[in-house]
């Protein structure tokens, strides 16, 4: 009976040692799974992220450009007093009297004291001056100094180019008569343009030979022809511009350009009057700086006074997924062409590549599958980006079922962000649309890119590729 009792007392101090044990065991790994999980998150990279998000950028779309026309400039063909009878910025047809060269001054004379009688004006000139008049009147506003400013200029033009035909008309005997001597000379539009009484230097440039240099304003000097009362044979008359489709070249920015280029329009407003018109555009690129080249067909006569126009291209915003700018940074990769991705065996699936690896004789290992990861594909060029660490420069890619090998050896940078989604880095292209000093709109839906409300590493510099991240 004793000895029962002791056998009994014996399995139950076995099993409690069995449970003191496993207790044991079971505080012992809660204790190492605390403290491995507390030394991890120390001694982990602790990564600043950013959620991706919709966002919008006011874009600056004020830009000053240089104006490019097709310009004739008429040169005096004797010396003598010079009488203007066309206003400025007006269209001439063929024929068209513009002005007149008087060798000795006699008529010039005459001319100048005609004007000065009743005579010079006609009921007809009069009439056209009071219409002029009654129109602007009746559309004048007091915060409209552009429209006021060009109906004192009209107003002049048209009262000096009716009094000087006025005067020319009345003295019409004497001038005949000095014609006949050829000491009196009418030039009148040998095509039809737009007269203009300025020269500048930069009638005869094309876009070709367009420098930076050109668009110093501080350096550009504009003559006026009607300041002389007298010329000398071989200086200029006036000008005329023959066509009227012209040209504004403007100088932008690498955000402006990638603003651009997934069209062939774009409207823009011309800040001197407020009014907007759409132009072609190409970008060009000279001597390391990019040009828009703006391709319009009217309007033309307004701003034909003008060499450097103020305007604002009309992109008011652009909209996609806004990251900081600090999250952007830069990758090397691979480039491989596409025909030789292969799928591995087996149930992964996987996409690879059959490397054969480059030893330091010479001579070539077996030909391995490796699966990779592809970062961005060129559709156009059909090659893909890669960046495998088992894969280097020198290694052989075989074609699966040919005889065909690639050397691994051309390499491109790929700007983009690190997704910290999984709590590792992945390096995701982007495609920038626009930017700012603080952040850049990128396209949303792109293949290897980012999507909305991923994480992404706000220090792009600071993270490489699979680097365990802990988000803070």
């Amino acid at each position: 009976m004793a000895g029962r009792k002791t056998k009994r007392r014996n399995i139950v101090r076995f099993h409690r040692g069995i449970q003191l044990n496993i207790g044991i065991i079971v505080f012992l790994f809660v204790a190492f799974y605390f403290a491995y999980s507390i030394y991890s998150y120390v001694t982990a990279v602790h990564i600043s992220r950013y959620e991706v998000e919709q966002g919008t950028i006011e874009v600056n779309t004020s830009y000053t450009g240089l104006i490019l026309r097709s310009e004739t400039v008429v040169n005096a063909g004797q010396s003598g007093n010079l009488d203007y009878f066309l206003r400025d910025n007006t269209k001439a047809a063929h024929g068209t009297l513009i002005c007149s060269v008087d060798e000795n001054g006699n008529v010039s004379q005459r001319l100048n004291e005609a004007v000065n009688t009743d005579a010079a004006l006609t009921k007809e000139n009069l009439g056209d001056i009071q219409s002029l008049i009654r129109e602007y009147a009746k559309g004048y506003k007091d915060n409209d100094y552009y429209s006021t400013y060009n109906f004192k200029t009209d107003l002049s033009g048209r009262l000096m180019e009716a009094l000087n035909l006025g005067a020319l008309n009345t003295i019409s005997d004497y001038t005949e008569f000095a014609k006949d001597n050829r000491t009196f000379h009418l030039y009148r539009a040998e095509e039809p343009g737009i007269v203009s009484y300025y020269t500048d230097g930069f009638e005869n440039v094309t876009i070709d030979v367009v420098t930076e240099e050109m668009f110093d304003q501080a350096a550009y000097k504009k003559i006026s022809m009607k300041t002389k009362g007298t010329i000398e044979s071989g200086q200029p008359l006036y000008k005329l511009v023959t066509d009227e489709d012209w040209q504004i070249i403007v100088p932008i920015d690498h955000a402006m350009k990638n603003a651009l280029t997934d069209g062939e329009v774009v409207q823009i407003r011309f800040k001197e009057d407020r009014t907007t018109a759409w132009a072609d555009y190409v970008i060009e690129r000279k001597d390391g700086h990019d040009y828009l080249i703006l391709s319009l067909h009217t309007a033309m006569i307004r701003y034909a006074y003008e060499r450097f126009i103020d305007i604002n291209i009309m992109l008011d915003q652009q909209t996609g997924l806004k990251i900081p700018n600090s999250s952007i940074t830069t990758k090397t990769f691979e480039i491989i062409p596409d025909a030789y991705f292969t799928q591995g065996n087996g149930s992964s699936n996987e996409t690879g590549l059959l490397v054969e690896h480059k030893q330091e004789d010479g001579t070539y290992t077996d030909a391995e599958f490796i699966p990779v990861t592809i970062y961005y594909k060129d559709e156009e060029k059909k090659v893909s980006y890669i960046s495998q660490d088992n894969i280097q420069r020198g290694d052989q890619i075989v074609m699966t079922g040919s005889t065909e090998r690639f050397e691994v050896k051309e390499t491109a940078r790929l700007r983009g962000v690190y997704n910290i989604n999984k709590g590792y880095a992945v390096f995701k292209q982007i495609d920038e649309l626009f930017s700012n000093n603080n952040y850049t709109i990128v396209r949303a839906g792109t293949q290897y890119g980012i999507m909305l409300y991923d994480h992404i590493a706000l220090e792009g510099d600071a993270v490489t590729e699979g680097q365990m991240a802990v988000s803070r």
